[in-house]
C-alpha cells in the first residue's frame, strides 16, 4: 500500500499498552503470543485513517485529546469475533427440552409475563436470532407463550450487522432448512446472495451497546435466561468471578446462566447449580 509503511512490526512497547487498555476497558487478556493479532486488526484503522505506521497511528490513540474518539474503533477491533447461528446447539435443545416444556406445564412464567433474555455479548446477531427462531417454534407447541430478547454487545460494529439482521447466504447453512423456509427471507437481488430475518423474529429482539465490566447493571431487571457464552474465556480470573456474580445477580429466581463450553466456572461460585455442561441455575 503505497505511502504506509505496513511491514514495521508492533513494538513490545506498543504491545503493552494496547494490552493494558485492552484488558482494563473489556476485560480481554492480550499476552505476548497475541502480538500479530494486535498488529493485524489495527493495521485496517492505521491505513483507514492514514497514519503512515502503526505507531503513529497509536500515538494518535492514546497521546492526543482528538485520538480519545478513536478508542472505541481500537476496542472494537481488537474484540469483534466470530459466531454462528446454532451454536453449542446442546443448549438450544436443552431450553426447548427442559426449560420451556417444563414452564409449559404450569403456564406461568412465559404466560402471565413474558420469558426474559439476555444475550449478553451478542457479536453479530446470530445468537439472539437463534434463540427467536427456538423460541417462536416453541410457540406453535405452546400457544400464548411470550418472550422478550436483549441481545448486547461492546462492540459497535457488530451491533451495526446485527441490527441490519442480513447475512451472506453461506452464514446460514447452520439453521435448520425447515427454519430458513419459515423465518428467512431471501434477497430479490438474486446476484447479492443474501437472506434477511423475517418481521416476526426481528421483533422479538432488541439491541444496545453494553460493556460487560464497565457498565453498570440494572438490578430490576432480572432475566429469566442470561446467555453469556464464550465470553469470559480471554478474561482473567479476577474478571470473570467479579461478572459471574454480577450475571448472577441480574437473574430471576432459578433463573438460567449459559456459558460456553470452552468456559468453566470455579466452586466459588456456589450460588449457581450446574444442570448440564456449560448451564447453570441460580440456586435461590
Amino acid at each position: 500500500m503505497e505511502g504506509y509503511n505496513t511491514d514495521d512490526p508492533i513494538s513490545s512497547r506498543d504491545h503493552r499498552r494496547v494490552a493494558e487498555y485492552i484488558q482494563s476497558t473489556a476485560g480481554i487478556q492480550l499476552p505476548d503470543s497475541k502480538r500479530y493479532l494486535i498488529e493485524g486488526r489495527l493495521r485496517k484503522r492505521q491505513v483507514k485513517l492514514g497514519y503512515k505506521d502503526l505507531k503513529t497511528y497509536l500515538n494518535f490513540v492514546f497521546e492526543s485529546v482528538k485520538g480519545k474518539k478513536e478508542r472505541i474503533n481500537l476496542v472494537d477491533a481488537i474484540t469483534t469475533n466470530k459466531t454462528d447461528f446454532f451454536r453449542e446447539s446442546e443448549h438450544f435443545n436443552f431450553l426447548q427440552e427442559h426449560i420451556i416444556a417444563r414452564l409449559a406445564k404450569k403456564r406461568t412464567l412465559g404466560w402471565t409475563k413474558p420469558l426474559r433474555i439476555w444475550s449478553a455479548g451478542c457479536s453479530s446477531g446470530e445468537e439472539p436470532y437463534t434463540l427467536a427462531m427456538v423460541l417462536r417454534e416453541a410457540q406453535i407447541r405452546y400457544p400464548g407463550l411470550r418472550f422478550d430478547i436483549t441481545a448486547t454487545d461492546i462492540s459497535p460494529s457488530v451491533l451495526k450487522i446485527a441490527e441490519q439482521a442480513t447475512y451472506p447466504h453461506d452464514r446460514i447453512e447452520s439453521i435448520p432448512f425447515a427454519l430458513r423456509k419459515r423465518y428467512l427471507l431471501r434477497s430479490i437481488d438474486k446476484s447479492k446472495n443474501l437472506v434477511r430475518m423475517g418481521p416476526e423474529i426481528c421483533q422479538h429482539v432488541h439491541f444496545s451497546e453494553f460493556n460487560l465490566l464497565k457498565d453498570a447493571f440494572i438490578s430490576t431487571q432480572n432475566y429469566d435466561l442470561i446467555f453469556c457464552r464464550n465470553v469470559m474465556i480471554y478474561f482473567s480470573q479476577q474478571d470473570r468471578l467479579a461478572l459471574v456474580k454480577r450475571l448472577s445477580e441480574s437473574l430471576s429466581s432459578r433463573g438460567y446462566l449459559f456459558i460456553g463450553h470452552s468456559e468453566t466456572l470455579t466452586s466459588e461460585c456456589d450460588y449457581l447449580r450446574q444442570k448440564i455442561p456449560a448451564v447453570y441455575q441460580k440456586s435461590t
